[in-house]
């Protein structure tokens, strides 16, 4: 259960980081110049932001041990795992989103391939983290 919690914590706060740095240094003004404003909150929904990522690292730490098995457990195992939740979490979404918003046809590229980043690096904490408490020498 402790290895859930770390890796659930852990993952969803590097994500949602990454994705808050991605999203106010990259995407800002590409946003600012192809959404309309009025579409736009005055400011981000913070809890409804920080639960998406904590349903996503949820999600991530309960697949991971059904899809990796335990001697595969590592940080390259959880980031490629994490770049499959990528396109996962964020390919549909874009499509969507591109059918709704008036959006450059680059965010079609650009969205999916930082997803695959930013899961990946989810992923390869919650890797990390089942690989260092998950052997059987481990009393945590």
């Amino acid at each position: 259960m402790k290895v859930k919690i770390i890796s659930l914590l852990g993952s969803m706060l590097v994500m949602f980081v990454l994705a808050g740095l991605f999203n106010g240094l990259v995407v800002n003004q590409v946003a600012s110049e192809n959404v309309d404003p009025a579409m736009l909150l005055e400011s981000p929904n913070l809890a409804l932001i920080v639960l998406g990522y904590a349903l996503l690292a949820l999600l991530m730490t309960l697949i991971y041990p059904r899809v990796v098995s335990r001697p595969s457990y590592s940080t390259r195992s959880g980031f490629l795992f994490g770049m499959v939740a990528g396109i996962f979490w964020l390919l549909p979404q874009t499509l969507v989103l591109h059918g709704v918003y008036r959006f450059p046809a680059l965010d079609l590229l650009i969205d999916p391939a930082w997803a695959l980043l930013e899961q990946g690096i989810g992923g390869a904490i919650i890797g990390l983290v089942h690989a260092k408490f998950s052997r059987p020498e481990s009393s945590f």
